[in-house]
């Protein structure tokens, strides 16, 4: 066996990108961390598999402990740790990894897909023949994808690895085509933080490997290849790749934080074992069939000729289980179809100026009666990412990756429904799609595209879709428009857009995300008091916490004693939740009456009526990065 070595990263004299630096670009998208983890990797294992002739790609992940070899197989490959003055995640958390009691692991597996191809070295000159996957993937940051209609387009996606790592910490394996042979390659990866050593300064960049020959840089390390990187995985207990047809990659996240595993809900203990935990082990396996399909069910739907797109196995502690066809589960069973007829291309969207074809659409009804699969919410209750309604219009590039969901708030009675819009594979009309996405691949932002076509070809395309799902909810009047509005979801980019216009009074918070309404000056005399709906005035940093305003008018005779509850929410695709993913909720902290400052008692602002008219204003905390509302109900009417 080969001497595995530890290469830490400095900082050149021209600088480079630390690790935290690194870790923070996909930003703080609206996902868990598992769901983003499964949409990347599920993601690059798609785009991997593009034009590869090798059957159906498959997707696989495994959670297991390591048996004793295996550990003392793992223990040795990065038996050389950070500096010692590098005391951070990586150093301490590698550490207390080993130390435990039993080590378990997450594995990403794909096969049929090309696997990490190309040179070792991001510096070395690139052969048109050639990928550079390798180096994309293990060195470079940012690198712009290289696939027409590939999912995948900054390659930021990685840092949700190391962010599901209690050490900051992953293996990668891959099979791959190298100057016509197969290849096998190992190497460790590890973003940990800037330290000092030595008079020296490094990123916190870390790298498993043998020495390289290099002269740029000696010190750097390289991937074991081959029958030392056979050896290794063998005796790591890895997901076998022993002939051609097995190309793909591996990616082993250390010591994994995951969080149906971590706490005994009796008792709000670690588990020692995990593995021996029924209940647990079935969550956590109906906790990444849900997410698996609820953003992706389309590559997991057969085509017209009943070839599926690609296979998935999830297995914990030698629990495997194929992933349920999303056709035979509801809600997924009305998207499907709605998929089908999209695929299908019967139904088109168009842009006006300039004109080009956008896109196709599928729709499908069903009654307000029709059932959801209980599967899912029966173990993982509210946390469960599936509706209990279905109002939901899904956005697709040709990938067929949900990139978001466009949904409604469905009112009693009233008919459930979905839709499918699917991007046309045009290259200048795809790419438009792909570039107006942040790194979490989780919007569309037309603001975000400097090109105009570009920027018109997205918005069309979303004002379209609006239009048809008014239609879908029969919504026909502006009021209904207000009393209903569409709910986009809480992506990166849309934080980012929202901020921005908050600067001029506008931006997310808002209980229907309604146009700010002009404040009249005259006296309103009225025998019943009346409350407006609260108004999203914007959102602004106070003593570095995010701050969402409202406003709302009150109109009421002179001197009334009024009482309103007030209460702030997360909003959902479902509707809304006391609190963000964080655990903590929206809390209101000020409230303005004509510009004066009132008192909340349980939620109920009680006050007396000065004038016809009242202006009041709500100040609200936003716990995390999410989109809030206000709720406001008059209790007394007269």
């Amino acid at each position: 066996m080969p001497l595995v070595n530890i290469y830490s990263e400095p900082f050149r004299r021209d600088g480079n990108i630390s690790a935290e630096g690194a870790s923070k670009l996909l930003g703080r998208p609206s996902l868990s961390p598992l769901e983003l983890l499964l949409r990347e990797t599920l993601q690059n294992s798609w785009d991997a598999s593009i034009g590869e002739k090798k059957g159906i790609p498959s997707f696989k992940i495994r959670v297991r402990n390591l048996n004793e070899t295996e550990k003392l197989k793992f223990q040795s490959f990065f038996s050389e740790s950070p500096p010692h003055e590098a005391n951070e995640t990586v150093h301490k958390g590698l550490k207390e990894f080993f130390n435990k009691s039993n080590q378990v692991v997450l594995e990403i597996c794909d096969f049929g897909t090309r696997g990490l191809g190309g040179p070792f070295s991001a510096s070395e000159f690139l052969s048109d023949s050639e990928s550079n996957d390798f180096v994309n993937f293990v060195k470079n940051i940012g690198s712009p994808r290289d696939i027409q209609l590939g999912g995948g387009t900054y390659g930021f996606g990685k840092s949700s690895l190391f962010r599901m790592s209690k050490c900051n910490t992953v293996l990668i394996e891959t099979l791959t085509k190298h100057k016509n042979k197969n290849q096998n390659r190992m190497i460790g990866y590890a973003l940990g933080s800037e330290f000092n050593s030595e008079g020296k300064r490094f990123t916190g960049r870390h790298w498993w490997g043998v020495k390289s020959d290099s002269l740029e840089d000696p010190n750097s390390v390289d991937p074991l290849i081959d029958d030392d990187a056979n050896n290794y995985a063998k005796e790591m207990g890895l997901m076998s790749r022993l002939n051609s047809t097995k190309t793909g990659t591996s990616l082993i996240i250390l010591d994994p934080n995951l969080e149906d595993l971590e706490v005994n809900f009796e008792n709000q203990l670690p588990l020692i074992n995990p593995e021996d935990n029924e209940l647990l082990c079935k969550k956590l396996m109906v906790r990444m069939q849900e997410i698996l399909l609820w953003h992706a069910w389309p590559k997991f739907t057969p085509k017209e000729d009943e070839v599926l797109p690609m296979k998935c196995t999830i297995s914990i502690f030698d629990r495997t289980k194929k992933l349920p066809d999303p056709r035979y589960i509801s809600p997924f069973d009305k998207l499907t179809i709605a998929l089908n007829k999209a695929r299908k291309k019967e139904e088109k969207i168009f842009s006006i100026r300039p004109k080009r074809l956008l896109g196709y659409v599928g729709v499908q009804n069903c009654s307000y009666d029709s059932e959801i699969d209980q599967r899912f919410r029966n173990l993982l209750g509210d946390d469960s990412l599936i509706p209990s309604k279905l109002a939901h219009f899904a956005l697709l590039r040709p990938a067929e990756l949900v990139v978001k969901y466009l949904t409604r708030n469905l009112e009693e009675g009233q008919d459930q429904w979905c839709g499918v819009f699917i991007c046309d594979n045009n290259k200048e009309i795809e790419q438009s799609f792909a570039k107006s996405e942040p790194p979490s691949h989780d919007d569309w932002n037309p603001q975000s595209l400097d090109d105009n076509y570009q920027r018109t070809f997205v918005n069309q395309a979303l004002t379209k879709i609006k239009e048809k799902i008014k239609v879908l909810s029969e919504i026909n009047s502006l009021d209904d428009q207000d009393e209903n509005e569409i709910i986009e979801g809480d992506s990166l980019a849309k934080f980012a857009g929202d901020l921005g216009r908050s600067l001029i009074g506008k931006g997310f918070g808002g209980s229907d995300g309604s146009k700010e309404r002009k404040q009249g000056t005259g006296t309103f005399k009225t025998k019943f008091s009346r409350l407006s709906k609260p108004v999203a005035l914007g959102t602004k940093f106070v003593d570095e916490k995010l701050i969402a305003d409202f406003s709302m008018q009150l109109a009421s005779k002179r001197d009334n004693m009024i009482d309103i509850n007030l209460k702030s929410f997360v909003k959902t695709d479902e509707g809304k939740e006391l609190s963000a993913p964080n655990g903590k909720s929206p809390k209101i902290i000020k409230v303005l009456v004509n510009n004066k400052e009132e008192f909340l008692e349980d939620d109920k602002l009680t006050f007396k009526q000065d004038t016809d008219n009242s202006d009041i204003r709500v100040s609200v905390e936003i716990p995390d990065y999410v989109a809030v509302y206000l709720n406001a109900e008059l209790i007394n009417n007269e």
